[in-house]
């Protein structure tokens, strides 16, 4: 399907002005508002915005694996560990065996770790709250529902995309 939208789409030889293109656009909103949050919140506790969205994750879904980790923040390995490194070193995280498979490491917060979770998350809601209030109610649940539909399509273009590679190498 996604070859056949993309002959359709040369086909046609429709263009959308860069500034229409929905991944451009989420790119530079996320970096704006990272930008807000690491200057007003992040950068006073001497985390990097990774390390911030690392620890944001354990808080809400701790324990976790590194794989786990990696998966709930869409970052690459590297940066996971860099962050993992980061929020050890700073006693924010502990990084334990996990008993039922020594194999995997288990991620979560220490109370230092969750107090400077709770401080930064206040800042994060303000933000979070100042965007929803140019919205109407019906506009925030119209924005969930259309960012839903969105993370379902990028879902079936990577699948897309890896279905297409693997029947190229094969």
């Amino acid at each position: 399907m996604l070859k056949q939208l993309a002959l359709a789409v040369m086909a046609s030889k429709k263009k959308l002005p860069l500034e229409n293109w929905i991944s451009y656009r989420f790119g530079l909103v996320a970096s704006r508002v990272g930008a807000v949050m690491a200057a007003k919140y992040v950068e006073q506790h001497q985390l990097t915005m990774p390390a911030w969205r690392s620890l944001a994750v354990i808080a809400r879904y701790g324990p976790l694996s590194a794989g786990e980790l990696g998966a709930k923040t869409s970052s690459d390995p590297y940066r996971v560990v860099r962050s993992i490194d980061l929020l050890v070193k700073r006693g924010l995280i502990t990084r334990e065996a996990d008993p039922a498979d020594r194999r995997r490491a288990s991620l979560q917060l220490t109370p230092q770790g969750r107090s400077t979770y709770d401080e930064i998350e206040q800042g994060a809601m303000t933000n979070e709250f100042f965007l929803r209030a140019g919205l109407t109610s019906q506009e925030v649940r119209s924005l969930e529902s259309i960012l839903e539909r969105i993370d379902a399509q990028v879902a079936a273009l990577a699948q897309g995309v890896l279905a297409t590679r693997q029947s190229e190498d094969d």
